[in-house]
């Protein structure tokens, strides 16, 4: 089964994230793909509400917990509205927000603790891509937020170079293969129950059929193409 992950960050409104979110709970089910919806975080509760067959991820969570955290958005309430994903360590939050593989590090076992799958996204950026640096780096990162004395259940892990997303540009198809069955092999170091390992950047219809063909992939992680119920209807 292929992960399709939808992430619309903040492209859309309520009203267009309902249409989308009633053409995937219109999907016939599956067994070749399981679909997730990740719309802007404000709206996934009454999403998950109105149409509680999909499935939902958060785009982010706040490491505060409840109380005097403007703005935060609590682990407790993806529980009790039964979010079962939620997406960190994206490119967008790093550069935006500062985010680090520390603080990336300390969400994903907060997920865990709270029997959330964390989707955590790793990737390189042009500079190290160019200087073939690239496997150095993932390495680096996988280090700084997986713990080799932890067992982890089910994890999803997105590969995402940073120079792809939302620029058109994608690798060629055997350097992502390449990637992902080194990345496979630095996570046989750990103690995963569940290891699931997906692809993002620039995925839209045109390549989507070569990126999921690729012996070592799990899956796709899907950002301003999966805005358009056209792609999403392509899992019919």
């Amino acid at each position: 089964m292929k992960y399709i992950i939808f992430n619309w960050k903040s492209y859309l409104n309520i009203a267009e994230s309902m249409n989308l979110s009633k053409i995937v709970s219109k999907l016939p089910s599956t067994k070749k793909y399981k679909l997730i919806c990740s719309p802007n975080n404000f709206y996934n509760l009454s999403l998950k509400s109105r149409y509680p067959k999909n499935i939902y991820a958060a785009q982010n969570i706040d490491l505060h917990g409840k109380g005097a955290s403007t703005g935060s958005i609590d682990i407790e309430d993806l529980v009790n509205n039964k979010i079962k994903y939620c997406i960190l360590g994206h490119s967008e939050v790093r550069s935006n927000f500062g985010e680090t593989d520390l603080i990336v590090q300390k969400k994903t076992d907060l997920c865990l603790i709270n029997k959330i799958k964390p989707i955590v996204c790793i990737g390189e950026p042009l500079k190290i891509y160019k200087s073939k640096k690239t496997k150095f780096f993932l390495k680096k990162q996988i280090n700084k937020i997986f713990k080799k004395s932890n067992n982890y259940e089910e994890v999803v892990l997105a590969y995402e170079p940073l120079w792809s997303i939302g620029t058109g540009l994608t690798p060629k198809l055997s350097e992502i293969d390449d990637i992902l069955g080194f990345l496979s092999k630095i996570l046989e170091n750990y103690s995963f129950k569940k290891i699931n390992i997906l692809y993002g950047g620039s995925v839209n219809l045109s390549n989507i059929k070569d990126i999921l063909s690729l012996r070592n992939l799990n899956g796709v992680l899907v950002g301003s193409a999966s805005t358009k119920s056209s792609f999403i209807k392509h899992f019919k």
